[in-house]
C-alpha cells in the first residue's frame, strides 16, 4: 500500500486501500500500524481534521478496528 505524506506533527504519512477497508498510518517515529474494517468516510475525517493524533487515539483507538503493529 502506498502511504501519502500527511501535516501533522507525529504522524508521518497515511494509506488506504479501499477494496480491503484497511488503513496505514506511519509514525514520525518511525513505528506504523494497520487497522482493519476501516470505512472511506473515517479515512476522509482523518484527512480532514486538524489534530490527526488525536483523531487517531480518540476515533480508531476506541472503536474497535483490528489492530496490527507494523513496525
Amino acid at each position: 500500500m502506498q502511504r501519502r505524506p500527511i501535516r501533522s506533527t507525529s504522524l508521518k504519512a497515511v494509506g488506504y486501500e479501499p477494496s480491503s477497508l484497511t488503513l496505514e498510518i506511519e509514525y514520525r517515529n518511525g513505528r506504523a500500524v494497520r487497522y482493519t474494517g476501516v470505512s472511506e468516510a473515517v479515512y476522509q475525517g482523518l484527512l480532514a481534521v486538524p489534530g490527526k493524533a488525536q483523531f487517531v487515539e480518540q476515533v480508531l483507538e476506541k472503536s474497535g478496528y483490528g489492530r496490527e503493529q507494523l513496525r
